[in-house]
């Protein structure tokens, strides 16, 4: 029998020899009948005793035997268009959108079916698309059939989010490599083959188990691993991870080994699966090249769940929290002047160690902090929020002087304070971290 056979010429068999199984098939739709059945002709061993039409549908009767009961279940709903989706939606109250999405695409794992070849999920899309487009949530004054459309609005949030998770990448990465002195690691992980057949919801927990492992034996080791995660689907719709990942230089060896026991399968390609940051913004640009579609998620890690909204009234100089107003205004000015991205997000306190959101207290907490410039980038911060320059590199008390407080100064007095102030400082072997805390601060005035 021919790879091209339809399941109308099996239908009859099915439904006089197994109705239950006839019934269970009766919803799903005409396109994906066809293509079982032409899967199981194409892999079908034919025996002289059975006439072919017969050999086939036994072969598909046990196929759909062996599927998860909730993805037979799901034969009507994924077979729905777009328009008979919402019709369903409104009667059941429910949003369904989502759930079919990822019964077409738990079928088409089975299927080894790509999605550009699902004619229905490519219809469905369509359809929603189109829909998107002519709902109009802001109508025009001149002609109210214009204006913008759902999908406009949909596309400047997504756009706006895009900028704010790369602002803040950029600025962890700047407090990663600056105040913690750590190295940037490009991380891409997937699952052994096994899991390519199995559901996504199943293949999406592995995944999640395994990494979660590795940061949960680096919390039990008080090893800091910031950085940003991006879950993204395979040409198979497989989950993996890209994670752009910071780690202490000491640690470094212990984390690639906990790296490659959660997943052996990336042994054998360890240069690919962790290298060296280089360009951060590239790194940061291809992590979230899909952001906005579906089953895409990203998240930061060790950064608070609010960070987004935390660093997007900020940028707006509006009040966040129990932010102080200094703080506020010095990071929305830091924001503002693309500089100092580490210090803008120390200012914000959206660390998930305290220990970390300390680091810009007036008495520092240094866990995390060594000496040398690091310390020296907490001084800084200092000088930018609390007027203060202090040397934290000294030992065993460290050496302080209070800059003018004014709002408006010029640059001339400004540097003339900060150089007078040096004279001050017994041996004014801190004359150097002073001058150029003065021109940090610049920046934040």
């Amino acid at each position: 029998m021919q790879d091209d056979v339809q399941y109308d010429e099996i239908d009859h068999w099915i439904r006089t020899t197994r109705p239950d199984i006839w019934r269970r098939l009766l919803p799903l739709h005409v396109f994906y009948k066809n293509v079982i059945t032409q899967k199981i002709a194409g892999n079908c061993e034919f025996l002289a005793c059975f006439e072919e039409t017969e050999q086939v549908a036994m072969d598909v009767v046990a196929w759909v035997e062996t599927l998860p009961e909730d993805l037979v279940s799901g034969f009507n709903l994924l077979s729905q268009s777009y328009d008979e989706l919402k019709q369903t939606q409104r009667i059941t109250g429910q949003v369904l959108t989502r759930k079919a999405n990822r019964l077409r695409r738990n079928l088409r794992r089975v299927l080894d079916l790509s999605p550009e070849r699902d004619r229905i999920q490519q219809s469905f899309d369509a359809e929603k698309l189109t829909a998107s487009k002519t709902f109009i949530v802001v109508p025009d004054r001149q002609n109210p059939d214009t204006g913008l459309s759902a999908h406009d609005l949909r596309q400047w949030h997504l756009k706006k989010h895009y900028a704010v998770t790369l602002a803040i990448a950029d600025s962890l990465h700047d407090f990663a490599t600056g105040f913690l002195d750590y190295q940037g690691l490009f991380l891409t992980l997937t699952l052994p083959g096994s899991y390519h057949a199995c559901s996504y919801e199943e293949a999406k927990a592995e995944i999640s188990r395994r990494w979660k492992s590795v940061r949960r034996k680096a919390r039990e080791k008080d090893i800091l691993l910031p950085g940003m995660t991006a879950l993204e689907l395979q040409n198979d719709e497989t989950p993996h991870y890209h994670i752009q990942l910071y780690v202490d230089p000491s640690q470094r060896a212990w984390l690639e080994e906990q790296i490659l026991q959660a997943f052996p399968n990336e042994v054998d390609r360890q240069a690919d699966a962790i290298k060296d940051i280089r360009d951060v913004l590239s790194v940061s640009r291809y992590l979230t090249k899909d952001y906005g579609k579906p089953e895409t998620s990203l998240t930061f890690i060790g950064l608070t769940r609010d960070i987004r909204s935390r660093y997007t009234s900020i940028h707006a100089g509006k009040r966040y929290g129990t932010l102080s107003d200094a703080r506020v205004a010095t990071a929305h000015r830091l924001i503002k002047r693309k500089a100092l991205g580490g210090t803008a997000l120390l200012l914000m306190r959206r660390f998930s160690d305290e220990r970390l959101n300390r680091i810009s207290a007036r008495h520092p907490d240094f866990h995390y902090v060594r000496r040398g410039m690091p310390r020296t980038l907490t001084a800084l911060v200092h000088v930018m929020h609390f007027r203060t320059v202090k040397d934290f590199n000294a030992s065993p008390v460290s050496q302080t002087s209070m800059v003018r407080r004014q709002n408006s100064i010029r640059t001339t007095a400004l540097h003339s304070d900060v150089i007078s102030s040096c004279l001050e400082v017994e041996g004014s072997k801190n004359c150097w971290l002073m001058r150029l805390a003065g021109d940090f601060w610049l920046l934040a005035l």
